[in-house]
């Protein structure tokens, strides 16, 4: 396991967000598994075989699956409410680079009378290596 640092930067409807967090990283043949406080609950990133899945345990609940050119669902679970909301995953790619991990996502959210595109660039920075 490693440090890292971790670091979403999300575009939708014309909006910029940012979300950096310090965690653990774990690699693997291929991909990576981040796991990184956000809050009370605890995040986790695992890319493998092409994939991108996401997942927040805790006071929300927060699941999707996100793979170029499938459809799935995001969950989400918040104070007692649960639902999904169908997804379309355009663009998943990973690459590894010297210092980490950059992941790039886009996908579409279909709300009942909505569509929101969804655009995000992630960076998974090694801080140090367990000795």
């Amino acid at each position: 396991m490693k440090d890292c640092s971790v670091e979403i930067v999300t575009f939708t409807e014309g909006e910029r967000s940012r979300f950096t967090a310090v965690g653990r990283l774990q690699e693997h043949s291929g991909g990576f598994t981040a796991v990184y406080p956000t809050q009370e609950d605890e995040a986790q990133l695992v890319f493998s075989e092409g994939a991108l899945v996401m997942r927040r345990r805790g006071g929300s609940e927060l699941h999707a699956r996100f793979a170029a050119g499938e459809a799935g669902t995001l969950f989400v679970g918040v104070c007692g409410h649960a639902g999904d909301i169908p997804l379309e995953t355009q663009i998943c790619t990973a690459r590894r680079t010297p210092d980490g991990w950059r992941v790039a996502l886009k996908y579409r959210l279909r709300f009942e009378d909505e569509v929101r595109i969804f655009r995000l660039h992630i960076a998974v920075n090694i801080i140090s290596e367990e000795q």
